[in-house]
């Protein structure tokens, strides 16, 4: 990959960004109670100050489509519509790309991130006109698997492919009074822990599972640039040799150590440190870990972080990405 222009983050570029919403919600194909089932409803300003409001009582089940949210209520850059079956008592809350195609990882796959109330009302809205394009590539990302049979029912009825790309465990801390750790268990003596910054997203970026190409460089730089991040620099150094990010849907994720930098404790000190941060300011902390990850799910847990043993998340993909060369 090269350095440079050639790499220009997608959300530098004006005209694909969220431009200021209307301060109440709008339906998508005709004007109607806000009940109906048949249309889609854009949640305005208010709408998401209160769709904040009701989703951090629903937790587990609503924390990526909350953090989504958070992240929105607070002005960060983004290019999500935020759309409900209805309003206030929906049952289906949905963060899609504004602008599809857009030139990060985010627009690359059309990323969704769902919450529904149950398999049933989910299926439904699937089918609601302006809700998902049976002709794109769509990641259901973060979709309850008790509810992916709705997404199975709705790619069989059009005759249009899936498969699940990934199960994972959602690990949340509500506390920092949870926290299984203190800064003395880990010798830091010489390390300093600042911020990323954006010249250090190439190496985010080249080590990353679901990096190394110019999109996901242009993700990578977007969260060092509009959101919390962590590394490890040892005295002496000049580059970082441990980081930890968080995500545009506000979970903590990209967590890494050098492998010549491992066994000292520093992903630990990241993780203890950035929850701290991030809940003095009322920020959620979660993360999703696969759930062949044993080494990541022992890392977390063991810091007191909890899982629910009823919620499990799945990427769900629709249609064949078609990649670009």
């Amino acid at each position: 990959m090269q350095r440079g222009s050639e790499c220009k983050p997608s959300w530098q570029d004006p005209n694909l960004w969220e431009q200021k919403q209307s301060k109440s919600s709008r339906f998508i194909f005709g004007s109607c109670d806000f009940r109906d089932r048949d249309r889609m409803i854009v949640l305005g300003t208010e709408e998401l100050t209160q769709a904040e409001s009701v989703l951090k009582q629903l937790f587990p089940e609503s924390i990526k489509v909350y953090g989504c949210i958070f992240n929105i209520n607070r002005g960060k850059p983004h290019n999500l519509q935020v759309i409900a079956d209805q309003w206030p008592d929906f049952t289906v809350i949905i963060c899609k790309p504004k602008v599809q195609g857009t030139n990060d990882r985010e627009g690359d796959f059309n990323i969704y991130s769902i919450y529904s109330k149950s398999k049933a009302s989910l299926r439904s809205f699937l089918d609601t006109p302006g809700v998902i394009s049976k002709d794109s590539f769509t990641l259901l990302a973060g979709l309850d698997i008790r509810h992916s049979e709705a997404a199975q029912e709705f790619a069989d009825q059009h005759g249009l492919p899936w498969k699940v790309q990934v199960v994972t465990n959602v690990l949340m801390l509500q506390d920092a009074e949870q926290l299984q750790f203190k800064d003395s268990d880990v010798s830091s003596a010489g390390v300093r822990f600042p911020p990323l910054s954006a010249a250090h997203a190439h190496l985010v970026n080249s080590t990353w599972k679901y990096g190394g190409d110019c999109n996901s460089y242009n993700s990578v730089l977007n969260y060092i640039s509009h959101n919390p991040s962590l590394c490890v620099m040892e005295e002496g150094g000049t580059e970082p040799v441990s980081w930890l990010l968080v995500y545009q849907h506000a979970a903590l994720g990209l967590l890494y150590t050098l492998p010549q930098h491992r066994g000292k404790g520093y992903g630990k000190l990241l993780v203890c440190k950035m929850a701290r941060t991030l809940l003095e300011r009322g920020h959620p902390v979660y993360c999703f870990v696969e759930e062949e990850n044993d080494t990541s799910f022992k890392l977390f847990t063991s810091l007191g972080f909890q899982r629910s043993p009823h919620y499990r998340a799945v990427w769900f993909e629709l249609n064949k990405r078609q990649v670009k060369k």
